[in-house]
């Protein structure tokens, strides 16, 4: 339980902020501190967020070249890769049964790409929009085309009515607009069209566990969803047939404890990094699939 804190004085010279979601202001409240950063919580919607949001000179020395883990090492981004791309196929194999066949697939925030090189194995005509320079060039590389494109969905750079699935898979809590986004989202997908999200969630079992100590409380992270903020959101921008599913993905134990380095948490951190260094390395490596933080929501775009 997230106990009521008082505002810092920071954001008490400015009128109490608005919800990302449902807009309301006279239902926010500051909710706690974590590394500096100020989150607050929707009492409408549940919504909880970040307020002030950091600047984008902050952003920028976040999102640099080494943002993602083990990009400074060959050994460690080998094993991320492979992960990412299990998580791919658990994904796929969700969606599958929504999707016709050549559909045209859109990721947002594709990253290296390894989602879309498993969707363009099955046969998907798939595209990818990344904000980060260095990784499009991965990703294209990767899927051996220019497939994927430097941008971001909160600019105007997306045809109408254009794709069958768009997926933003660990991007909607990095959005500085998230409302105004899905509605530009909308206006992308063909008629019943479908949209595909992974978010952390604040139902999740480690935000239970961790409280105010959860691993994705980050800076970057400017918003956190539970089920009800996710499904009032896409209420709220048009998209009707909302369904939760579990957010399965294949990690391992170094990957985990790589995780808890970058992002400490009390007690966890360093058990993590106990268990990664008298594991045997075939037991760290080995690939399992979890339920940890996130979850999935799919919806159609409305009529």
């Amino acid at each position: 339980m997230i106990q009521t804190a008082s505002a810092p004085e920071t954001a008490q010279i400015t009128k109490q902020p608005a919800c990302p979601v449902c807009l309301h202001s006279d239902t926010t409240r500051f909710a706690f501190e974590r590394h500096g950063d100020f989150i607050y919580s929707c009492g409408s919607c549940s919504l909880e967020f970040q307020f002030p949001q950091p600047s984008e000179e902050k952003l920028a020395s976040i999102y640099s070249g080494d943002y993602f883990l083990g990009s400074t090492n060959a050994e460690a981004l080998e094993n991320q890769r492979a992960l990412k791309r299990a998580t791919a196929v658990l994904y796929l194999d969700v969606l599958a049964s929504f999707l016709k066949r050549n559909a045209r697939l859109l990721e947002i925030g594709c990253g290296h790409g390894e989602f879309l090189l498993e969707a363009q194995c099955r046969g998907y005509a798939v595209e990818g929009l990344e904000y980060s320079q260095h990784a499009t060039a991965e990703a294209n590389s990767q899927l051996g085309r220019n497939a994927v494109r430097v941008g971001s969905p909160e600019m105007d750079c997306l045809d109408p009515s254009a794709y069958s699935l768009i997926a933003a898979f660990d991007v909607i809590e990095h959005l500085r607009r998230p409302r105004q986004t899905m509605e530009y989202l909308h206006t992308a997908l063909e008629p019943d069209g479908m949209i595909a999200i992974v978010t952390p969630s604040l139902d999740s079992w480690s935000r239970h566990l961790l409280g105010r100590h959860w691993m994705e409380y980050k800076t970057e992270h400017l918003t956190y969803f539970g089920r009800k903020s996710l499904a009032r959101l896409l209420d709220i921008t048009g998209f009707t047939d909302v369904q939760f599913v579990p957010n399965y993905k294949t990690l391992n134990l170094a990957y985990v404890s790589a995780h808890f380095e970058r992002f400490p948490v009390p007690a966890a951190t360093p058990m993590m990094r106990l268990l990664h260094r008298i594991a045997p390395a075939k037991l760290a490596r080995r690939p399992v699939n979890v339920v940890a933080s996130g979850v999935m929501a799919m919806a159609r775009k409305g009529r």
